[in-house]
């Protein structure tokens, strides 16, 4: 029960941790970059609940994941990352708890380079690393070193831009868990935002990943819609839910966040 939960965890930080987005509520990145010395802070709020029952067994999973990512431009076409989650979550056994625990989890740094522009087309790649420092007896982290390589691509054909990732994972594993969890698995998600009004941006995605189950070959899928409205150029407000397609995929997920670039 220990490994479907250590699963079940890290599932919903590979769909919803933070990291830095194309545009929070998006999980799917995008090729642009901050700009040489240009910054910005994205502060976001993601309130999931999932309820799975297996063999007469129900587990309940609420979590909410509290994130601050903090991104620099160190050339045009290079940003450097880093990301704090705080991870509050309680679990539930047929409605007995058996686990109620908060703190930071596994801390991600990255870099993005945007290496090629050709019209509307753009592409970058982003590696990143996951620094093991959440309690991972409590639940809020992996225990070990995490890296992944995403591969991005925008296409802006105003007024809708189109992103698509695909992004490999390599996640280090403790001796107990390695039984049960695979330590390589797949990312890929397609994202698309619509501009309503210049301040105003419908957008939608659909992801998938591989199972970090090592007895399951169904990949959890998601779909998620939201809107981001922009106050000014520097400010940008967000708001939107996730759905899981099938059982694996975490059930429901709200979304909001605060985008706040300078100078």
């Amino acid at each position: 029960m220990k490994s479907r939960l250590i699963t079940l965890i890290t599932l919903f930080l590979l769909c919803c941790a933070a990291t830095s987005f194309a545009a929070h509520p998006l999980s799917t990145d995008d090729a642009g970059t901050q700009g040489m010395l240009k910054f910005q802070v994205e502060a976001t709020g993601e309130f999931s609940w999932d309820k799975d029952t297996d063999n007469g067994v129900t587990m309940k999973v609420n979590q909410q994941l509290l994130g601050l990512t903090l991104t620099a431009g160190v050339f045009d076409s290079l940003d450097a990352s880093i990301s704090f989650p705080y991870l509050l979550q309680q679990v539930k056994l047929n409605d007995t708890t058996i686990q109620d625990e908060n703190g930071l989890a596994d801390i991600t740094l990255a870099l993005k380079w945007r290496f090629l522009e050709l019209g509307p087309v753009s592409l970058a790649i982003k590696p990143s690393m996951n620094i093991p420092n959440g309690d991972r007896d409590k639940g809020l982290g992996a225990g070990r070193t995490g890296y992944a390589t995403t591969l991005i691509s925008t296409v802006d054909l105003k007024p809708v831009t189109v992103h698509a990732n695909l992004g490999y994972v390599h996640q280090d594993r403790i001796d107990t868990d390695r039984a049960d969890n695979r330590s390589d698995f797949w990312k890929m998600s397609v994202a698309a935002g619509v501009a309503v009004t210049k301040s105003l941006q419908i957008v939608a995605e659909v992801g998938t990943t591989t199972s970090t189950l090592q007895t399951s070959n169904v990949w959890p899928s998601f779909v998620t819609g939201g809107l981001i409205y922009s106050l000014n150029d520097k400010l940008d407000l967000d708001l939107g839910v996730r759905g899981g397609f099938n059982k694996p995929a975490t059930d429901l997920t709200m979304l909001t966040g605060v985008t706040f670039r300078f100078p």
